[in-house]
């Protein structure tokens, strides 16, 4: 604390002011130092520590010993400095009662002690009791030590799990591993029943908490209401245990909680959905492999929050996240109208796509504007990725007609492959980006793609949108070539039919050695005879901007990645029950099961002109 922020109170031996300060010792946690400040009618002060009165008569100099004491209050909280940074993770060393006790009395404290001091702050946040007690208990610190208190006694016959979570930490701010668990049992018996399983994500994988929900009849439990009724938290490979539990019939989720405060807010924290509610019964206790994959849910629909105009014919919509290009393309989707018209007096709308090089920018092509004419434009019916309607109380926006005809000559704004790429894969299609819409045929009249030795390379053409453009060679490139696209931009006009320049545009590539390349392969493996949807399997590079290569399968069975750079892979793959071509997470609430993936245990290594077999991708039931 600062000084200003001390409280002063009348001292009862006359008109003093006491301040108290309180500080925590690296060796003495409870050590309290008191403050006495005397202020007389010529402004001396008298200063008091531990009820020494120090005379002083400089104002400079109390200030001067009050900072002072402040600085070496503060650092007594640091250890000592010297010798190695202290990264061991604090362990738990002895526990009250013992793990799995039974006939524990009703009124019993429980009790942890660590391997050494711990942070204290926030520490309640990490430990979770089941049955949930709500707010009838207490965490008291002694030392190393952690006492529980209930303010009720236990229940009889009860089966309780105390969960220490990874979010506990030592004093050199050092996490628990894994989550810690005591179970006991006010009864005879103690419950038997274990769930476990893994969070798969790209995020930190520690500290996600797992909540499992006991489902009663006609019951639906939502996260964002009540949190679970068993909790735990996973482990820094994103590794779970729930134990301890009674039979019966649970649903899990996985909770990134994004500001730790143990509640699940829609679109602010992450969730995982398991792609079954768990079954527990006497002949089947234990189940494992309970997997998830956590995603924020975003519920909001984009909103547009800018519209600028080019020229008289060009309109630039800017929204506030990524769109889907699915159905964006349709006209019907946008009116534009004369201000205060009662839309009666519009103005047709000839183009709409997405900007593929910002997908948060639609452009849209219109018929010429009136110079000064104020317009009005209404958005419709398009989505976010996740797909959420554009939000009706912003999806319109007003501007000015502009007075410039489209005298504006067409540009080149990217191309994939980029100029002097290395190592183009042999079946790459060549993409032109322009930053407005295009005459086709002009294009295609021009455009040329030749190998090193000057021969033309055949292919065909698709249009993506109006301003972007794909050729696609009808057969794969040579390995270890140098190609060259040709762009004769005198011969190639938008729609208003401005010639782009009066020049020829060039850019040149390589594509990679084939001998450096080889394949990954293996059997999806299906127990389930009763699923359905088509297989789709991907193979990630485990570097920093490594390649990604994507397969699908029509059913369970062989699979194959060919023509793959060397490196270390993780394989992954997910049964697209919906048929949407994409994986779906699922929904809490109400509640849609996620759809079920498989990840391959274990890294791979391939090698160039090795092929890597047998790695096969098993589903669980």
């Amino acid at each position: 604390m600062s000084l200003s922020q001390a409280e002063g109170k009348p001292h009862k031996d006359g008109p003093y002011l006491t301040f108290s300060v309180n500080h925590e010792l690296f060796l003495r946690p409870y050590s309290k130092s008191i403050i006495i400040l005397t202020i007389n009618h010529s402004a001396n002060f008298v200063l008091c520590h531990n009820k020494c009165r120090i005379n002083l008569i400089n104002r400079r100099f109390i200030l001067f010993t009050l900072k002072l004491f402040y600085l070496v209050s503060c650092a007594s909280q640091v250890p000592p400095s010297g010798g190695p940074v202290d990264k061991t993770p604090p362990t738990i060393i002895n526990a009250i009662p013992e793990n799995k006790a039974t006939l524990v009395p009703l009124d019993q404290q429980i009790e942890f002690e660590f391997s050494e001091a711990m942070t204290r702050k926030g520490s309640e946040k990490a430990v979770f009791i089941s049955p949930d007690p709500g707010d009838r208990v207490r965490l008291k610190w002694k030392g190393r030590r952690l006492r529980i208190e209930f303010s009720d006694s236990l229940k009889i016959n009860r089966t309780y799990v105390i969960t220490l979570g990874t979010d506990l930490k030592d004093a050199h701010n050092n996490s628990l591993t894994a989550s810690y668990t005591l179970a006991f049992s006010t009864g005879p018996e103690l419950s038997d029943g274990k769930m476990s399983g893994r969070v798969f994500t790209d995020e930190k994988a520690k500290g996600i908490l797992i909540w499992a929900y006991i489902l009663e009849e006609s019951k639906d439990p939502n996260p964002g209401q009540k949190g679970g009724d068993y909790i735990t938290q996973t482990d820094a490979q994103g590794k779970f245990e729930l134990t301890n539990l009674s039979e019966g019939l649970y649903r899990l989720f996985a909770i990134r909680d994004a500001d730790n405060n143990r509640f699940y807010e829609t679109g602010f924290d992450g969730i995982g959905v398991t792609s079954r509610d768990i079954l527990l019964t006497k002949d089947s206790l234990a189940v494992s492999d309970i997997h998830f994959k956590v995603v924020t849910v975003d519920t909001i629909g984009p909103a547009l929050v800018s519209i600028s105009t080019q020229d008289n014919a060009h309109l630039m919509l800017t929204f506030d996240e990524e769109l889907s290009p699915e159905t964006l393309d349709d006209i019907d989707h946008y009116k534009v109208r004369v201000k205060d018209s009662k839309g009666e007096d519009t103005l047709a709308i000839r183009f709409a796509y997405l900007n593929e090089l910002d997908q948060k920018v639609i452009m849209i092509i219109t018929e010429p504007q009136t110079s000064r004419i104020e317009y009005e434009i209404g958005v419709q019916n398009i989505t976010d990725l996740y797909g959420n309607l554009v939000d009706s109380k912003f999806n319109s926006a007003e501007f000015v007609g502009s007075a410039l005809p489209d005298t504006f000559k067409p540009k080149i704004v990217s191309t994939t492959p980029a100029d002097s790429a290395q190592a183009v894969f042999l079946n790459s299609m060549i993409a032109v980006y322009f930053n407005e819409p295009m005459h086709r045929e002009s294009f295609e009249r021009s455009f040329y793609l030749r190998d090193s030795t000057g021969l033309d390379v055949p292919g065909t053409f698709d249009w993506p949108t109006p301003a972007s453009v794909k050729f696609k060679p009808a057969n794969f490139l040579q390995s270890s070539v140098t190609y060259r696209a040709i762009v004769k931009l005198d011969s190639i006009f938008d729609l208003a039919g401005n010639a782009a320049a009066d020049s020829t545009f060039q850019f040149h590539f390589t594509t990679l050695n084939a001998d450096t390349l080889s394949s990954l392969s293996g059997t999806v493996v299906e127990p389930d005879s009763t699923a359905n949807g088509r297989i789709f399997l991907k193979a990630q590079q485990n570097t920093k901007d490594g390649q990604t290569y994507e397969i699908q399968l029509n059913e369970p069975g062989p699979y194959e990645f060919s023509g793959i750079l060397p490196g270390t892979y993780s394989i992954e793959g997910f049964r697209d029950r919906d048929n949407n071509g994409e994986y779906s997470f699922g929904l809490a609430f109400p509640f849609q099961p996620a759809e079920r993936f498989a990840v391959y245990p274990d890294t791979i290594k391939v090698r160039s002109r090795w092929p890597n077999e047998g790695n096969d991708l098993v589903f669980k039931k």
